[in-house]
C-alpha cells in the first residue's frame, strides 16, 4: 500500500473566484474552490460527473458545475433550494419583473398598515429612544409573538402586552402566512423586515415549482443577509445584557444598522446575482437527501465524490433553522430547554427534531466515516475528503474525528491515500471575534482516497 503523502498547493496565487457567497456559511469553501477545482481537474482530466455529498451553501457544486455534471445533494431542504437555483438558473421576463410587480401590489401597504402599531413600537424604541437601553433590552427579550401566545407573560410592560395581544389576535386566522413574524419577528429581524419578508414569500410559494425554488433562493439569501446576529448566524438571537445584567455597549448602533437595512432593495441584490448565473449544463441532479442514500444515487457517470461533512460537536443545523423554516413554509414545534429549572422555548427557536448529523457525535462519527469510505471505494469512485485540523495545544475546537484516525479509516478500503493542504488558510466564524477558537493556519486538507 502506498503511504500518505502530504502535497502543499500555493493557495496565495490562486485565480480569482467567480462565484458568490449565498449565505452566511460556516466554514464556507468559498475562498477554497480553485484549490478544490485544480485537484478535482488533476484526479480526473475526462471531466466526468461529481457528487457534492453535503453541500450547504451551494458553492462548490456550483463552481464545478461549470464544466462537470453534478449530484448536490444535502439532508437540510434550504440547501436543496439554493443549489437548485444555482445549478439550474433562469433568466427570463417574468423574473426580471418579479420586485416591480409585487412592489405595485398593495397588499404590501394593507399588511404593512395591519401591524403599523407593532412596527411604529420597535421603531420608537430602536430609532428614537437612543438613550433607554433599558426599553431596548426589554423589547429584545420579550417581543417574541410566539413565546407571547404561549405565556402571556405578566412581567411585560402595559404598553408591549397590550401591541402583542392585539398582534395575536390579527393573527388568529392567518399565521400560517406571517411564519417568519410568529416564530422571528423582534428576535432574528425587524417587524417591518419579517413581515415583507412573509408577504413575498406567500407570493413565491403561490408560483410553480420552476420559479418558486428559484425566487426562493433568493429570498434565503436576503433573510441570511438581513438577520440581526453577531456573525449572521441564526444559532441565537442577539443578548442584550451581558453577564453583569447591563445593556451590552454599542447594541442600539448594531440593530439600527440591521434592522434598517431594506428588504426590497437586499432581495433584489441577491435576485440579480442568482440571475446572472450561466449554466452550460443541463444534467445536474439536486437531492434533499441523507449521504447513504445519496449514495446509492451515484451512476457510471460520477468519477468523484466531493465530502464535505461537520467535524465539531456544533450542529449545522442549529445555525441554519431559521433558513429551513422558510423554505418549508411549515409551522414547526419550537424545541423546550432547561432554563433557571423551568422548560422553555429554546431561545434560539429551534424546530423539534432538526436534523443531528452522526458525523456530530463523537461516539457515531466513526462508523459514520467507515460507511462512507466503504461505500465510495466498494462503487469504486475516487473520495475527495474535505478536512479542517485544529492544534491540540491551542484553544481550538476538536474534531469528533482526528485527521490520524480518519487515514487509519481511509487505509482499510482504499489502496492509495494522499492528504493535500492548502497552505495558510483562516475560516470565517460565526462568532464575537473576542470568541474566537485559535485555527490551524494550514486550515484546509484535502483527502484523496482513491484504488
Amino acid at each position: 500500500m502506498q503511504p500518505n503523502r502530504a502535497l502543499k498547493f500555493d493557495f496565495e496565487n490562486c485565480e480569482e473566484i467567480s462565484t458568490f457567497r449565498t449565505i452566511h456559511y460556516l466554514g464556507s469553501k468559498l475562498r477554497a474552490l480553485k484549490f478544490i477545482k485544480k485537484t478535482i481537474d488533476k484526479l480526473d482530466p475526462s471531466k466526468k460527473g461529481v457528487c457534492d455529498l453535503f453541500s450547504g451553501s451551494g458553492v462548490v457544486s456550483h463552481h464545478l458545475s461549470q464544466e462537470r455534471s453534478i449530484i448536490s445533494a444535502d439532508i437540510q431542504n434550504y440547501s436543496t433550494v439554493i443549489c437548485g437555483a444555482l445549478l439550474n438558473p433562469i433568466s427570463d421576463n417574468f423574473i426580471n419583473n418579479f420586485i416591480p410587480n409585487l412592489k405595485k401590489n398593495k397588499i404590501i401597504d394593507k399588511e404593512l398598515k395591519k401591524f403599523s402599531k407593532l412596527i411604529n413600537y420597535e421603531d420608537q424604541i430602536l430609532n428614537k429612544d437612543l438613550d433607554n437601553a433599558e426599553n431596548v433590552s426589554h423589547f429584545l427579550e420579550n417581543c417574541s409573538i410566539y413565546n407571547f401566545i404561549e405565556n402571556k407573560d405578566k412581567k411585560i410592560n402595559k404598553e408591549l402586552y397590550k401591541i402583542l395581544s392585539e398582534t395575536e389576535k390579527k393573527l388568529k386566522n392567518n399565521s400560517d402566512k406571517f411564519i417568519i413574524t410568529k416564530y422571528y419577528g423582534g428576535l432574528f429581524f425587524s417587524f417591518k423586515q419579517s413581515i415583507i419578508l412573509d408577504i413575498i414569500l406567500n407570493q413565491i410559494n403561490k408560483l410553480s415549482k420552476k420559479y418558486k425554488n428559484f425566487l426562493l433562493a433568493s429570498l434565503l439569501s436576503t433573510a441570511s443577509d438581513l438577520v440581526n446576529t453577531v456573525g449572521k448566524q441564526f444559532a441565537q438571537p442577539i443578548r442584550p445584557k451581558d453577564k453583569t445584567n447591563k445593556p451590552k455597549t454599542g447594541l442600539i448602533n448594531q440593530l439600527k444598522k440591521d434592522r434598517n437595512l431594506d428588504v426590497f432593495f437586499q432581495f433584489e441584490k441577491c435576485l440579480n446575482k442568482y440571475s446572472k448565473i450561466k449554466s452550460k449544463n443541463k444534467s445536474h441532479k439536486i437531492f434533499r437527501l441523507d449521504f447513504k442514500d445519496t449514495l446509492e444515487k451515484i451512476d457510471e457517470k460520477t468519477k468523484i465524490v466531493y465530502a464535505d461533512p461537520p467535524y465539531t460537536r456544533d450542529h449545522y443545523s442549529r445555525f441554519y433553522h431559521v433558513l429551513e423554516t422558510i423554505s418549508l413554509s411549515d409551522s414547526p414545534v419550537v424545541s423546550k430547554t432547561k432554563i433557571g429549572g423551568k422548560l422553555k422555548n429554546s431561545r434560539g427557536m429551534y424546530r423539534e427534531g432538526r436534523h443531528q448529523s452522526d458525523f456530530c457525535i463523537k461516539s457515531k462519527a466513526p462508523k459514520a466515516f467507515e460507511y462512507l469510505f466503504n461505500k465510495v471505494s466498494k462503487k469504486n469512485k475516487i473520495l475527495l475528503l474535505s478536512y479542517s485540523p485544529y492544534d491540540k495545544n491551542k484553544n481550538s475546537h476538536p474534531r469528533v474525528v482526528t485527521l490520524d484516525v480518519l487515514k487509519k479509516i481511509a487505509n482499510k478500503h482504499f489502496k492509495f491515500v494522499e492528504v493535500k493542504t492548502i497552505g495558510k488558510f483562516i475560516h470565517n466564524k460565526l462568532n464575537k471575534s473576542s470568541l474566537h477558537l485559535k485555527a490551524s493556519q494550514e486550515a484546509e486538507i484535502l483527502i484523496i482516497c482513491q484504488n
